[in-house]
């Protein structure tokens, strides 16, 4: 009875004094401490309410010109309900008989140009911008006195986890502009940059790197003030030109050199980026690209660097020619990044698509991203730069330096930690392994030609077929994949596939069976040309043409045992991610999977073992990385993952880097375990 009595004390009561029905929905994370509304329903309805007794009419609206009425009970409470809501987070506002206020009940954020009601709506199954348990960084004030404007600035610093305890490691930085509107805070705020970060570098998809966040406004000392937004009633629009050019100059003169000079960064264009949501987008293009020279990464979030509403566009004299030798361009420029989200205004779509389009076809290589679902809105942006952080800083290929945190002189992705299970599985081979040996009998090694319905193109791969092929046996087929840089020849120039199976099989240690090298960017031209990483997509398009082209094309052909059982696939670098990706998720269609030292395209282990009884299913699973390989915490991540879930799997982690060493000595022991 006591506990009866206690539950009903603190049920809710009614203007009777009477228990209250239990009310629908949760209260949003984003309400002041203890208001129990904005309330949001399971079907993601958000109930709005406020007390306003002697209100003659009230509203609930978002920045939209849709508005919500409301309806008053008697007790003086105005209630109102939405529709279903996009997920992520959204300004709102509410009229009071005409009047624009705040909701007392939710916390305020600083955007359009003033602090505003806010409110995040969950997102079902998606926790990338969300506190994880997994080391953190954090966000950090800094204040300086800029040249340019005469005043004192603010900046926000995500500093990675690590950062204050090793006090060697220097790191890349990327500069990260909100929209208009809105400060400096908007990206910490309602960007949840440090979990997005935080979450990435755990999940081993990022860099760690330096984040740093500053007001898009400024004015030069003597000029009026920079508004904080769009221009309100009466005012008079700033001169836009005026007030990007100050901009610019806070950033190339006072923001970089403070940074530079005041944290642990590595101060070349090589490890710089600049990117921005909306306006910020377009200062991102228009400063970054007038600066190649300190920025080698540019990315625009919703933000149109020729334009909005599909203005005409000419990437040969736009940004004072930058981009004119587009070949030139794309070897110096690592990334250049766009996204929108595809319920975007048409006039965003326009100008976003129509930029694309015109880098494209003048030969520029870019990433483009879409969101899907979302409009102009802050998870449009989260999915950005969840998108755009791991591209960043990336090795550019192997043997070449890094451009990820280096520690002392230098670096191949980042630091590298060892745990005490990275250790070597297979003793080292001799060199001699894919040496020709004229007395025994070999292979033949063929480039051959499909029809790609997926690609929509012929394309190019070479073959192995084992010594004394003949038609009347049936063959096992191991699908071999190349890194970002390669092609279908890289995996013959690095290794000797042919050779080192042929030596097997004259020692007896493998099973007679082909080997299949294609080309896994997926695009008409796929040659490895500029700037290789902009085909970043092309190799997650891959899988379609793997799985609809490349596999018939060779079922048809040769004389093949077409089953899972008799399938494996394998690679190297982003091959390698290639590999897990697209093995771990087709375990019906093969049997042996590997990965040598995957690169950062690998999915987070969590999204790439969904279910980790369907891994087991497999027959072989194979990992490998060197341990001077600074992309090492990408493999690392993937095996802590499949041993906490129980998956069985081979972890071998040599002496090597991320080199041609380490991808033929780990192909020589997996060639002997396949299809056995």
């Amino acid at each position: 009875m006591g506990i009866a009595f206690l539950v009903l004390a603190l049920m809710p009561l009614n203007a009777q004094g009477q228990p209250q029905a239990a009310i629908d929905g949760v209260p949003a994370t984003t309400n002041v401490s203890g208001a129990q509304y904005p309330r949001i329903t399971a079907d993601l309805r958000v109930i709005f309410r406020i007390k306003a007794s002697d209100a003659q009419k009230v509203e609930f609206a978002f920045f939209t010109p849709k508005r919500y009425p409301a309806t008053k009970d008697e007790v003086g409470f105005w209630t109102a309900t939405t529709e279903p809501l996009t997920p992520g987070f959204h300004y709102y506002r509410v009229f009071i008989d005409g009047a624009e206020v705040n909701d007392p009940n939710s916390g305020t954020f600083f955007g359009t140009g003033k602090d505003a009601s806010g409110i995040e709506i969950p997102e079902k199954g998606i926790d990338y911008y969300l506190p994880r348990d997994v080391p953190h960084g954090d966000v950090r004030e800094r204040w300086y006195k800029s040249a340019t404007t005469g005043n004192w600035r603010r900046s926000y610093v995500y500093c990675p986890p690590g950062y204050d305890t090793d006090r060697e490691t220097r790191y890349p930085v990327l500069y990260l502009q909100h929209g208009a509107g809105e400060d400096e805070r908007g990206w910490s705020t309602q960007g949840r940059v440090a979990f997005i970060m935080d979450n990435l570098i755990a999940e081993r998809r990022t860099v760690p790197m330096l984040v740093v966040m500053e007001k898009g406004y400024a004015s030069r000392a003597g000029d009026s003030p920079a508004p904080g937004g769009p221009p309100r009633a009466g005012q008079v629009p700033p001169n836009l030109g005026r007030m990007f050019s100050a901009f610019e100059d806070v950033v190339t003169k006072d923001l970089v050199p403070y940074i530079d000079s005041t944290l642990r960064t590595i101060p070349d264009r090589d490890h710089r980026a600049l990117a921005g949501l909306s306006m910020g987008g377009m200062q991102a293009y228009t400063i970054g690209l007038k600066h190649t020279d300190l920025f080698s990464n540019i990315g625009g979030f919703s933000g149109a660097g020729g334009g909005f509403g599909g203005a005409p566009f000419d990437a040969k004299t736009a940004f004072d020619g930058v981009m004119a030798d587009s070949n030139a361009f794309n070897k110096r420029m690592h990334v250049l990044f766009l996204s929108i989200g595809t319920a975007e205004a048409q006039r965003m779509q326009e100008g976003v698509r129509g930029f694309h389009d015109a880098l494209e076809k003048a030969g520029v290589k870019t990433v483009l991203f879409e969101s899907t679902g979302t409009d102009h809105e802050w998870l449009t942006w989260r999915r950005s730069l969840h998108e755009f952080a791991p591209l960043l800083f990336q090795a550019p290929g192997a043997g070449q330096a890094a451009g990820g945190p280096q520690r002392g002189p230098g670096g191949f992705g980042g630091p590298i930690v060892l745990n005490p299970d990275d250790v070597q599985a297979y003793p080292e081979p001799p060199d001699s392994i894919n040496a020709s040996r004229p007395e025994i009998p070999h292979g033949k090694l063929e480039m051959i030609e499909y029809d790609s319905k997926s690609v929509g193109t012929k394309r190019k791969m070479q073959v192995y077929t084992p010594p004394g092929y003949s038609p009347d046996k049936k063959y096992p087929v191991l699908y071999l994949l190349h890194g970002i840089g390669g092609d279908e020849t890289e995996w013959d120039r690095f290794a000797k596939p042919g050779l080192l199976l042929d030596n097997l099989l004259a020692d007896g240690k493998a099973v007679p069976m082909i080997i299949v090298m294609p080309n896994g960017r997926a695009q008409k031209n796929d040659r490895p040309e500029g700037n290789v990483y902009a085909a970043g997509p092309a190799f997650a398009a891959f899988e379609q043409d793997l799985l609809q082209d490349v596999i018939p094309t060779i079922e048809k052909r040769y004389s093949v045992q077409a089953d899972r059982e008799h399938r494996g696939l394998a690679g190297l670098s982003m091959g390698g991610g290639q590999s897990l990706n697209f093995g771990l998720a087709h375990v019906d269609t093969f049997a042996w999977v590997g990965g040598f030292s995957s690169a950062p395209n690998t999915k987070p282990p969590a999204q790439l073992v969904p279910d980790p009884a369907e891994a087991k299913k497999l027959k072989l699973l194979w990992l490998s990385v060197g341990n001077k390989d600074g992309l090492i915490r990408i493999s690392q991540g993937v095996h802590a993952y499949l041993k906490e879930k129980d998956v069985p799997h081979v972890w071998n982690v040599d002496g090597h880097a991320h080199d041609p060493t380490e991808w033929r000595n780990n192909l020589y022991y997996f060639l002997q375990h396949v299809f056995r």
